[in-house]
């Protein structure tokens, strides 16, 4: 039986799929290898590495500080900060590129 913890990981492991691929597209394309592109890249690299060192600055909080989370579920946290990592710097990249 599916439950709804699974259920939500195979949907947030879809998107991922879904923003690598976008991303890897734009990447491919002659857009990212001007100077405007570049400077996206750069943006999303920056944005994308901001919200891991945060993510993971939090969870070590409340993992070894305020002991909110178990030590047990540290890497599920994790794993889900790197999946919104890749889907947020995708809707960025989406949204950049369109101004």
């Amino acid at each position: 039986m599916i439950t709804l913890t699974t259920s939500l990981i195979i949907g947030l492991a879809i998107l991922v799929i879904v923003s690598e691929v976008y991303k890897a597209k734009f990447e491919s394309k002659k857009e990212s290898m001007d100077e405007r592109g570049e400077l996206l890249l750069f943006k999303i690299k920056s944005l994308s590495y901001s919200i891991l060192s945060g993510g993971i600055l939090l969870g070590v909080a409340l993992v070894a500080i305020l002991d909110v989370i178990q030590k047990e579920y540290f890497i599920y946290y994790v794993m889900i900060v790197f999946f919104i990592q890749s889907i947020v710097s995708s809707i960025y990249l989406a949204v950049v590129k369109r101004i």
